[in-house]
């Protein structure tokens, strides 16, 4: 009996899990684990990192068991736009603050579509910024920047 490959891009998928989960649990490799009565840092990223791998091990599954389309192309725009949308947040957060960083990064990823609209952009940017500082700041009372230190 032999497997024939019916799904290009479910089995992709699952690859793509299953290497997100072994380098989310290599990432953790270093923190406690503890035990499920009390739980050590490492405990949940290690149990989700197993939940992410079986669940790319069931799409990988369907790959040779039900008829899917091929891979396409990437549109590497959108890839990389995001990806360095995601530095660009990284780097302003601990000295520009919350609200910056958000509006920066929010303009940045705008660039992935093929024509970004002001307006729409501008609102998302202004509603996520105000909304993250009410939840992070006020309501959870994490100790974030809200904005530029000088």
């Amino acid at each position: 009996m032999t497997l024939r490959l019916r799904s290009p891009q479910d089995l992709a998928a699952g690859l793509f899990l299953i290497g997100i989960a072994v380098l989310a649990y290599w990432l953790a490799g270093d923190l406690a684990m503890g035990r499920a009565m009390r739980m050590g840092p490492g405990y949940l990223p290690r149990l989700l990192s197993w939940l992410l791998g079986g669940l790319g091990l069931l799409v990988m599954a369907r790959a040779v068991t039900v008829d899917g389309p091929r891979l396409e192309r990437w549109a590497w725009r959108p890839v990389l736009t995001l990806t360095f949308a995601l530095l660009v947040f990284a780097a302003l957060l601990p000295r520009g603050g919350l609200v910056l960083a958000i509006l920066a990064s929010v303009a940045v990823s705008s660039f992935a579509a093929p024509r970004p609209r002001l307006m729409p952009v501008l609102l998302l940017s202004l509603v996520l910024a105000a909304g993250c500082a009410w939840l992070f700041k006020y309501l959870l009372g994490l100790p974030l920047v809200l904005w530029p230190q000088v």
